[in-house]
């Protein structure tokens, strides 16, 4: 008994297989009703386990999808958080810009010095040693500036130069302890000497103000002016801040807050006036 190779047998059946598929095909294209019958029969079997499978693929088909969906929305959020931090960024650039115009402007429209000279200078550099009580300006001796000069902001007196040189100069603020300014309470007319405290504490005059003199708490003070000051008469200098009595000496103590902002100048203006010689406060 003779066996057929294994590779004949498969050759016999491909040939078989492609003899039947031609046969189908020429029954089909003629319209051969028994093979319609088969077709009919073979789709209502295969109809119902395909609709199984896409009942069974369908979750899977759906959480692919939405996991899809789900990366792209947090693609989308990404994009969106980066464009927020940029326009909140250029929100805070546009409104630093704004205030140091603002505080520019500010100072050159000072209208209380009258016709003096001016020239308005930015602030460099300030100390972190909270025991130094100076700022560095942009002005020098180049721009006309002189040691012993008043330098004020749009709302008053700060202090004044104290040292120059070619491109720059520092300027001695007035809560330096024992700065000493000459000064006018309004209204009243008294002349007396007040003195730096500190960072963030009022000036202290401790005498001069005599038991007679009617003062009182929000009262301005100004710059005295008098002959030899280092400073021109009626600057802003603050408002009184507090009144005491001395029994001893019978005269009034009175404590002034500045009404210039000392720890947040960015620019002031230097007032172009000097005296001969040496000066008082």
């Amino acid at each position: 008994m003779s066996v057929l190779d294994p590779r004949r047998r498969r050759r016999t059946t491909l040939i078989l297989l492609l003899l039947t598929s031609i046969t189908l095909l020429s029954l089909d294209y003629q319209g051969f009703r028994p093979l319609n019958q088969v077709q009919s029969a073979v789709r209502s079997i295969v109809d119902p386990l395909a609709g199984s499978s896409d009942s069974v693929t369908s979750p899977i088909t759906n959480a692919w999808r939405s996991f899809s969906e789900f990366d792209d929305l947090e693609k989308e959020n990404a994009r969106l958080k980066d464009e927020l931090a940029e326009l909140q960024g250029n929100s805070i650039q546009a409104s630093a810009a704004e205030g140091t115009l603002r505080a520019l402007l500010e100072e050159i429209e000072i209208d209380y010095i009258g016709g003096a000279d001016t020239i308005v200078a930015q602030v460099i550099d300030r100390p972190s040693n909270f025991e130094s009580y100076s700022i560095e300006i942009d002005r020098g001796t180049n721009d006309g500036l002189r040691r012993g000069m008043p330098v004020v902001t749009s709302a008053g007196l700060v202090g004044r130069v104290s040292e120059v040189q070619d491109g720059f100069s520092q300027v001695r603020l007035l809560h330096q302890p024992d700065f000493p300014l000459g000064i006018r309470v309004v209204g009243a007319g008294e002349v007396a000497l007040a003195r730096g405290q500190g960072i963030g504490e009022d000036l202290q005059v401790k005498e001069g103000i005599t038991e007679e003199t009617a003062i009182k708490v929000g009262d301005p003070v100004v710059t005295s002016g008098i002959e030899g000051s280092s400073y021109p008469p009626d600057l802003a200098v603050g408002v009184i801040s507090g009144v005491e009595f001395d029994s001893q000496l019978l005269e009034q103590e009175i404590s002034v807050r500045p009404v210039a902002d000392l720890t947040d100048l960015r620019f002031v203006t230097v007032i172009l006036w000097t005296v001969d010689g040496d000066s008082t406060p």
